[in-house]
């Protein structure tokens, strides 16, 4: 048997014609018309009763109507599962941060591979922007929000830095002898850091393009470094300070540094760096964004991978 004639059983059934059957299934009414004879041969059973152009089920034809409704939705969803499971396999491609890669991708990796066996992740550690364009990746982390304008983002955290240093740096190192750890690849915690040089009396000890180098430098009892909360938390002998009042802070909370003041850049309406007098919190926060080029969002994997870095990121 032909499962197929199963759907044009359906059909003639709920448009009673083999006229209106015909256009909408695409095929021609004579088509229509072969495919209920052979099914009625097949089975052995007569299924409708002609009534002129109208088609009105029989009895036989009442009750297997309601079996061939059953058998219809077990193939769809035959159908429906075997794409899935075609579809939710092969490779997706991610460019993030390497720390955020590190600290925080890798350890979610063996949850979602439990449940999606047959996607291969390629992590990249990029700390360029990747051209979604040129399909250097499917999904993209980022710290800074793009400038194109077709391209899927979507905010999915906030990354909260802080100035951190090794307990016994605060303890056998003069105050007037502290020294920062630079993190150079970040133009705002560049820049942040370079404020307390230039009016705070503050000299850079070290130099480094690479996060991970300053938190270790950081660990080694080298300077106060900037960094993300949740990288600082690794060592348990980083504590955070004030570099102005240069204490010891008990809390991250913006609301117990609202009256330290720092000089901070930022862009006019022009494009133009302008230096500013305000209050800043000594605890930073800068959004993280997962983007992707609108085409890719049609693919299976691609759309399972996005919704699961949303949930795994939790910063």
């Amino acid at each position: 048997m032909d499962w197929g004639d199963l759907v044009f059983f359906i059909c003639l059934v709920e448009e009673q014609t083999l006229t209106a059957s015909a256009e909408k299934l695409g095929v021609q009414h004579s088509t229509v018309s072969r495919r209920i004879d052979r099914l009625e041969s097949r089975l052995g059973l007569k299924l409708f009763n002609r009534l002129g152009k109208r088609y009105q089920l029989t009895e036989e034809g009442e009750y297997l109507y309601a079996q061939a409704i059953e058998v219809q939705k077990q193939v769809n969803t035959f159908e429906r599962l075997a794409y899935e499971q075609n579809a939710l396999q092969g490779s997706v491609v991610i460019s993030a941060p390497p720390v955020l890669a590190n600290e925080l991708l890798i350890k979610a990796i063996p949850t979602f591979k439990e449940k999606y066996p047959d996607i291969v992740l390629h992590l990249r550690g990029d700390l360029h922007i990747s051209d979604l364009h040129r399909k250097e990746a499917d999904i993209a982390l980022r710290l800074q929000r793009p400038e194109q304008e077709d391209l899927l983002i979507r905010t999915i955290g906030q990354v909260k830095y802080g100035f951190f240093t090794h307990r016994h740096y605060i303890e056998h190192t003069p105050k007037g002898d502290w020294q920062l750890i630079e993190f150079s690849a970040n133009n705002r915690l560049a820049n942040w850091l370079q404020l307390l040089v230039s009016d705070h009396g503050y000299t850079i000890g070290l130099s480094s393009n690479d996060l991970y180098v300053t938190y270790s430098a950081a660990c080694k009892q080298l300077g106060i470094a900037i960094l993300p909360l949740f990288l600082a938390a690794k060592y348990t002998d980083l504590v955070p300070i004030n570099p102005l009042t240069k204490t010891i802070m008990t809390s991250l909370d913006a609301e117990h540094t609202a009256n330290d003041t720092i000089y901070e850049n930022e862009d006019d309406s022009m494009g133009n760096l302008t230096t500013n007098l305000k209050t800043v919190p000594l605890l930073h926060s800068r959004p993280l964004y997962i983007v992707m080029h609108p085409d890719v969002r049609r693919s299976a994997r691609v759309s399972v991978v996005a919704e699961w870095l949303g949930k795994a990121i939790s910063i």
